[in-house]
């Protein structure tokens, strides 16, 4: 049995060079993903084993060695790094970092703002490490962004997207072939269905859709069906992600919005300014106060709230000086009341005389008789 078939049925056992497959871990339109073992390094790595006729000559196979080599010497956390490229008994296989975790796509979304910003960060600081060794990636999308259980985002599948097979007509989402298009139909920018120059800013849309995806829910235009995709990306903006999720903050509605923008000039022109705008909004956010004042009353009832205010204020002054007026004047007869004036008193005269007799009345009494 060929090295091909081995691999394909995954049996135990089977090399690839100084790789040891061990089991299957993943399927897409690029080929079939294994655990394998570097038994030079002792140590686990995936590889990305390509589908047949990928690489239909040895031109193709040098332009995507050439491609696999510029990955490798970029050297960041939210990028998986790029081991090694070779081709045995006709099996072209990519040697790269092996991932544990679920992709982005096997979430369950909505995601909260706080996780929307730190993944998001995550994503455009890889995406301008790779644009500034001028590596697109083409073809942005959930499944090709692994989560770690410590919640550290890793990008997949640098490059790949320049070798993407036909697609199946019963599945629109599917990606286009190289002489058409590359890319997976509901991130794709204008520019790559159009099939004008792409650049980093193509890689800055569908960041932007894949932002939309995790704060919502659904991917830009979820409701459009089939063809009608292609004519809603070209001419249509989705509505905010802030419509769909209104726990979301508007700050970050617009976020997601500039990055899906339809002119390239009208985006985010580096991953690194989209990366400041999040890291920004994280920090507004983590600074607010936990009990907020409630927002101030605007027009006509704000006017009238402030004239009350302003004559209850004006009462209390009112009230507080008649209060003191009143103490002071309490306080004045208070103290006048307690003042003496001098005087002389004047007592009755008794004469005591021994020649007057006791008892006799030094005057008669009206109307009355004599004791």
């Amino acid at each position: 049995m060929s090295v091909a078939h081995k691999i394909r049925d995954c049996g135990p056992g089977v090399t690839l060079g100084h790789y040891q497959v061990l089991e299957k871990v993943g399927a897409g339109a690029m080929g079939e993903v294994f655990l394998a073992r570097d038994q030079h390094l002792d140590r686990d790595v995936a590889i990305k084993v390509l589908p047949p006729g990928t690489l239909g000559d040895e031109s193709a196979r040098r332009r995507f060695h050439k491609e696999a080599l510029a990955l490798s010497k970029i050297n960041h956390p939210n990028i998986a790094t790029i081991h090694d490229f070779d081709t045995q008994d006709g099996v072209d296989f990519l040697v790269m970092e092996f991932i544990a975790g679920n992709t982005l796509s096997e979430l369950a979304a909505p995601l909260s703002e706080k996780q929307v910003l730190a993944l998001g960060t995550q994503l455009a600081d890889g995406l301008s490490a790779a644009h500034e060794h001028g590596v697109i990636h083409r073809d942005l999308k959930p499944s090709n962004l692994r989560i770690t259980d410590d919640w550290r985002l890793k990008i997949l599948d640098f490059g790949l997207a320049k070798l993407r097979l036909p697609a199946t007509p019963s599945d629109p989402t599917a990606s286009l072939t190289e002489t058409q298009l590359a890319g997976t139909l509901p991130y794709m920018a204008p520019e790559q269905l159009l099939g004008t120059e792409i650049d980093a800013r193509t890689d800055i849309h569908a960041a932007g859709a894949v932002l939309y995806g995790i704060a919502t829910g659904q991917h830009p235009f979820a409701w459009v069906e089939g063809s009608g995709l292609v004519g809603a990306i070209l001419h249509r903006q989705p509505p905010p992600a802030s419509d769909l999720n209104p726990r979301l903050s508007q700050r970050l509605a617009q976020i997601i919005g500039k990055c899906m923008e339809k002119q390239p000039e009208n985006r985010y022109q580096s991953a690194k300014e989209l990366a400041v705008d999040l890291r920004r909004l994280a920090r507004d956010e983590k600074s607010q106060p936990i009990a907020q004042a409630p927002p101030l009353v605007s027009g006509k009832s704000s006017i009238a709230r402030q004239k009350r205010l302003f004559a209850l204020a004006s009462t209390v002054v009112i009230l507080l000086v008649l209060t003191t007026i009143l103490l002071s004047v309490l306080i004045r007869k208070g103290a006048d009341s307690l003042r003496i004036s001098p005087s002389i008193a004047v007592l009755p005269f008794v004469d005591l005389s021994a020649e007057k007799k006791p008892g006799i009345f030094l005057r008669r009494p009206r109307g009355g008789i004599d004791q």
